[in-house]
């Protein structure tokens, strides 16, 4: 069940899980600390050469492929800021928030779950001080990641379906489809811990 988000192998898979959360976490404190548009621009070219030596031409093009969930945001900082005339503000926040993307994603593609899960679960034991269950927020955590990818992959699956029966294509015709579908893969997950005695507090 527990696999690589990304099926492909790149250098940093050996670094371990809580090296790449430490930082991950201190590159991206650093990027909101940046005010200078040209450095913010000189990180993001570093990330992406980050990329090409970790794993190569491909592996930087999976990184760049993933960026196009930014593009939204982007075109609307960009519109947002020429509006204001506040042109080197837009450009600092535009690569902050690129660079912030792919410091998360080159971690989740190469840092398996589980170890993830053993990672979170680790670090979030001074939760049991607010009677809070650690393996219980390590697990649910580590289920929502590793759903990513299966629920993007089932929603282009979705709209292939729909423009095979229909020219139009739109997000909301599919929504309804795409949250039933979760809705029952959630059950089934559930069905699935509860048979196996449900998510117990471990003791230490």
């Amino acid at each position: 069940m527990f696999t690589n988000v990304s099926s492909y192998s790149t250098k940093l898979d050996q670094v371990s899980v809580q090296k790449k959360i430490v930082l991950s976490c201190s590159t991206a404190a650093i990027l909101f600390v940046i005010k200078n548009p040209f450095l913010m621009f000189s990180i993001f070219l570093v990330l992406l050469l980050i990329y090409f030596l970790a794993g190569g031409l491909k592996f930087l093009g999976i990184g760049l492929y993933h960026l196009k969930i930014t593009v939204p945001f982007v075109i609307i900082l960009a519109v947002w800021h020429l509006y204001l005339g506040h042109l080197d503000k837009g450009i600092t926040l535009i690569f902050r928030l690129i660079s912030a993307f792919l410091i998360a994603n080159l971690f989740l593609l190469t840092s398996k779950i589980h170890d993830i899960v053993l990672s979170i679960q680790k670090y979030s034991v001074y939760l049991k001080v607010f009677g809070i269950n650690p393996h219980a927020v390590s697990i649910t955590i580590g289920l929502f990641i590793r759903s990513i990818p299966i629920l993007n992959q089932r929603a282009k699956n979705l709209m292939l379906a729909q423009s095979a029966r229909s020219t139009k294509r739109s997000f909301w015709r599919i929504s309804v489809p795409l949250a039933l579908s979760i809705l029952d893969d959630a059950d089934h997950v559930s069905d699935a811990l509860r048979a196996r005695g449900g998510i117990k507090k471990r003791e230490n």
